[in-house]
């Protein structure tokens, strides 16, 4: 068997993905497998879901063991030479997604490979605004623009590797809150020589959550990253990370500080006001994600 489709499940209805990949592979039934993996969710979408089991591998987990952990309990199922990952939220909407990326893996040997995201067009409400344009101008990037940022921004909601170099390389299970285990995972790749290939095959991504949810689910990936940074003890990961690279200089310098951290105490109850109302720039969202990373950095 070539492929393995590995989808954790939190709360979602994976109905209509599921029935669009099965459709997808039914043509090639011995060369790859669907898998889901419920991560304890309400009993609610669980009962919508377990009808998927019908054409599909559907186990349920008893507890919750968080966003690293239920990526690594896939292994012990697979029997594919290479795992596909994809989120429970994602949505396929080209034809020949699972034929191209079989194409792919056919025609090259490959270790590590992202088809990438793509941003529905569709404007979400002002309540909504932050996650949708975050995603839209930051993380559903081109082919060419992950091929040029290869050592940075890799994203594991469509990213295929293969197993043996997933068994030996798996996600980082200390980190059981939201955010950067997959950058964690992409560096750590990155570090011992595992290429990164990168093919137009884009999901779009129905995550959309509201502003004050996105922000305290930032809270939680900006302390990932100074945890990631502080165990690593890396400058290579450091740099990578631009915001955490400035905040670090911030950090460092006596002088700056005297201005910065007034600032901060000021401004980001003001940047968190419009940035939960669904009025701002990026640039604001940037900001209010230095300020915590410095705050933070004072108190550890």
């Amino acid at each position: 068997m070539i492929l393995s489709i590995c989808i954790p499940i939190y709360n979602t209805d994976i109905r209509p993905l599921a029935t669009e990949l099965h459709r997808q592979i039914q043509t090639y039934s011995s060369e790859v497998e669907l898998l889901f993996l419920d991560d304890a969710s309400d009993v609610f979408f669980k009962e919508l879901n377990r009808s998927v089991g019908t054409f599909s591998d559907y186990q349920e987990l008893p507890v919750n063991i968080g966003r690293s952990k239920i990526r690594n309990a896939f292994l012990p199922f697979v029997k594919g030479t290479h795992l596909l990952f994809l989120d429970g939220d994602s949505i396929v909407h080209r034809k020949d997604f699972i034929q191209k990326y079989l194409q792919f893996i056919n025609d090259h040997s490959i270790d590590l490979l992202v088809g990438g995201r793509e941003e529905t067009t569709l404007r979400p409400p002002r309540s909504q605004m932050l996650r949708w344009e975050y995603s839209r101008k930051r993380e559903s990037k081109t082919t060419e623009e992950r091929i040029a940022d290869r050592t940075s921004g890799f994203k594991s909601n469509n990213f295929i590797v293969r197993k043996s170099i997933f068994e030996e390389n798996p996600f980082d299970e200390s980190l059981t809150k939201y955010g950067h285990e997959d950058t964690l995972f992409g560096f750590q790749l990155n570090t011992k020589g595992v290429v990164c290939h990168h093919i137009d095959n884009p999901i779009k991504n129905d995550d959309l959550v509201e502003n004050h949810t996105f922000l305290s689910k930032t809270k939680d990936a900006v302390s990932n990253l100074l945890r990631i940074s502080q165990s690593l003890q890396d400058d290579r990961f450091n740099q990578q990370q631009k915001l955490l690279s400035l905040a670090i200089s911030i950090h460092q310098s006596k002088v700056i500080l005297l201005v910065f951290r007034p600032f901060s105490i000021v401004f980001q109850p003001v940047l968190y006001f419009f940035l939960t109302k669904g009025f701002f720039r990026l640039w604001m969202f940037d900001l209010y994600r230095l300020i915590e990373l410095e705050r933070r950095m004072s108190h550890s």
